[in-house]
């Protein structure tokens, strides 16, 4: 299950678009707010868009980095 939520310049644009994140990040919630897709959208412009190509390398480089810190301060988040 898919737990980010994609908006456009605070618009609310759609959740559980799988691909977003890889499945093996499934667990992970939050919102993405991109002012570099258009508002109006369609799921097939979505699907071929190098933007959101973009948003989802992003997205897993930031995943990963943030859990680097967790291991690195394990004794903060006990």
């Amino acid at each position: 299950m898919n737990n980010i939520k994609l908006y456009v310049g605070r618009v609310f644009i759609m959740d559980n678009y799988k691909e977003l994140i890889p499945e093996y990040l499934g667990f992970v919630k939050g919102v993405v707010n991109s002012d570099d897709l258009p508002l109006k959208i369609s799921l097939e412009m979505l699907q071929q868009n190098k933007i959101l190509k973009v948003i989802r390398k992003n997205l897993v480089k930031k995943c990963i980095e943030m859990f680097d810190e967790i291991a690195e301060n394990k004794e903060d988040h006990k």
